[in-house]
Formats: C-alpha cells, structure tokens, sequence
C-alpha cells in the first residue's frame, strides 16, 4: 500500500541553530513537505524573535537554546536538552542542520537510540586556511561521529569530495541535495536607477562573513572617486564593532547598517551588485538569491561559493583575501551598466536553471524515503 496516501504520517523534525535560520532556511520547505500527507514535519531551533511569527504561519516549534559557538557547559546542557525532546516526541526522523547542531544531535541521539538522524552540515568548520591542529580536531570529530547519522546530506559537491577524501563518512551515506529560493519571490530583474549604484551584502555580522574586506575595499573605492553606496543587511556579535570602524574611516556615507531584515527580496531589487566576502560558506543563499533576481555578484572564492557561479559570467569570484581585486571588480560593475545587466540576465538564467526550492525540497522527501524504509 502507497504510504502516501494510507496510514499514519511520518514524523520529521528539521533541527537548526537559530530562529533566523529557521526562518530563513525551512519556512517554506518545511510548509512545502508539510503539504504531503504522508508527513508531518516540525522545527527545533533557539528562542528568538522569529518563533512567534513560525508558529503564527502553522508550524510547530520546540525551542532548545543551542549557543552559536563551541562552549562545554551550554553544548551539555543542550545535548540533554535534546535528548530529553527526542525521547518526549519520539521523531522518526531528525534532520540536523549545521556542524553544531550535528554534533549536540548526534551525541543527544546516543540517549534516545530509537531517532534515526541525518546530518547535513552547510559546509564544515575545517578550511584550507586553519591552523592545522585545529583542523585536524574538526575532521576527526566529524570521523568520530559519523556513524550515529543514517545519512550526510550536502549542498556542493565540493564538500562531498572533502568527506571522500577525509574519510569522513562513506559514499553510500553522501546525498547531494543542493540549496534553492522561491524562485517567484525574485519575479523583477531590472536594475534600478539609483545614482550613485547600490552594493548589497546580505550576512550576519561574525568574522567568517568578513565584513573587512569590503570596508577596506570601499576606502580603496571612495578613494578612486568610484560613485556607490552599500547597504549591509543583518546583525551580529560584530555589529558595533564594524559600526565603528566605518565612522572612524569617514566612510558612514557610503555605508548603511540596516540590521536584520526580512524584505531581502526588496533590497535586491534597489541593489545594482550584490557581494558576498566570506571566507568559509556551505551554499550560500546570498548568491541565490542575487542570482534569482538577475544580479552580479562578487564574491569570493572559496568552497560552497565558487560552486554557484561562473566567473566572469554571472559575476566574478576574487581570493578572499585580495581586497584590491575586490575593489577593482566592484569598481568594474558599478561604472559599467552595461555589463551589470549582461552579468545579471546570465546569473537569472542559470538559477531558473539550478535554484528551484522545490527540486530540493523533493530530493530531501526521497531521503526521508530511503530513510524510513531502512531497518533498525
């Protein structure tokens, strides 16, 4: 009989670090799977502002606090925490997003062994760029842990070539499911007017976003007489920070801190380039999303990112620590329409092409599938 359309639903829950992720990242693909009737599927994220706005939309949301960084007593807590909700819910499945909450998950799931778990970590903590002790610590973590998660799910393929190469996990675990947007929320690719033109960085404001590299391109940028504007959506630990070193730099009128948003859409509309200067990335939404809505991107180049584009075509990729390469190819974009509209008309094309949520909503159900029907 066609589980789809007899018997009771599966239960899954989508197990995240933030409210603003949850939001962010399973809203819609959560309500999209809740829409089969052979599922029914939550969210377990921190407290936050966004909860009451996630329920408010129909869905269900447990909140365990899980911290943002690596800190021994608030993972412990956590990982009871989560135990506690595992044993008391009784998920049949539990989708853990992220390489934190993976590792509180997967060590919880050791305290409720009836939780099937898949792990799908948005790019590892482990770089090229690591102090090598450190980064060795990370895999082996990862090693360590790996078989208390059915399956690994990916976002870029190059961070399912670093699990075969590391001897992370093996192949027959790996899913490579990808990242999309609503492509419909991104309906509009004409460039705006604006003089002088709108640069848009989308990213919370933590170290591995980077922020510097653009501050210190803008100097070069104001400095060459370049006309521009940038708009930064999004806060964080490092807010005031940047904040400050902006005014200090006599930059505060080519720079506006607009804290976290939830018009994204809109703001890529006003937006002529959209940047992203990260120096670590799993498949970032940020060039998604700039890409669904016909616009340029430069962006670094590094894992999860380069990925996404194709360089000097829907944009250009920069070494992530080459500001001066950064400042010459946003100076390019933005004293040449003509090419922003080339470059943005290419990056719309290859999302319709690549980005659709509903592709990679369906490519997570078959996992969820291929899941259930394993024997315990």
């Amino acid at each position: 009989m066609d589980r789809r359309t007899a018997g009771p639903r599966h239960r899954i829950l989508d197990f995240i670090n933030t409210d603003a992720s949850a939001r962010e990242l399973l809203d819609h693909r959560v309500a999209q799977i809740n829409r089969d009737p052979a599922y029914f599927n939550a969210i377990c994220c921190s407290s936050g502002e966004h909860v009451d706005g996630l329920r408010a939309r129909g869905h269900t949301v447990h909140v365990i606090d899980t911290p943002r960084v690596f800190a021994p007593i608030p993972v412990f807590l956590s990982i009871i925490e989560t135990a506690k909700l595992f044993r008391r819910e009784k998920y049949d499945v539990v989708h853990l997003h992220g390489c934190l909450v993976g590792f509180i998950g997967r060590l919880a799931g050791l305290l409720a062994p009836q939780t099937r778990l898949i792990y799908q970590a948005h790019g590892y903590h482990h770089h090229d760029n690591m102090n090598p002790l450190k980064k060795w610590v990370f895999i082996n973590v990862e090693r360590v842990l790996s078989p208390l998660a059915r399956k690994h799910l990916f976002q870029n393929p190059s961070d399912v070539d670093e699990t075969i190469k590391r001897h992370i996990a093996p192949k027959d675990k790996l899913v490579l499911v990808g990242n999309g947007v609503q492509l419909d929320q991104f309906a509009t690719d004409r460039l705006p007017d604006d003089d002088p033109p709108v640069v848009l960085y989308v990213a919370r404001m933590e170290a591995v976003k980077n922020h510097s590299m653009l501050f210190r391109a803008a100097l070069i940028l104001r400095d060459r007489g370049v006309r521009f504007k940038i708009l930064l959506a999004g806060n964080g630990e490092l807010m005031e920070e940047h904040q400050r070193w902006v005014a200090d730099q006599g930059l505060s009128d080519h720079i506006d801190f607009l804290g976290y948003r939830t018009d994204v859409p809109d703001l890529i509309a006003r937006a002529s380039v959209c940047v992203l200067t990260s120096w670590l990335e799993g498949l970032p939404r940020a060039v998604i999303e700039a890409a669904a809505a016909g616009r340029p991107v430069v962006a670094t180049d590094v894992v999860g990112t380069r990925s996404l584009m194709r360089d000097g075509e829907t944009g250009f990729l920069v070494p992530y620590d080459d500001v001066g390469a950064l400042a010459d190819r946003l100076g390019q974009l933005l004293s040449d329409r003509s090419l922003r509209e080339r470059m943005g008309g290419q990056a719309r094309a290859y999302a319709r092409l690549n980005f659709d949520e509903r592709v990679v909503v369906d490519r997570i159900r078959v996992v969820y599938d291929d899941v259930l029907a394993e024997a315990d």
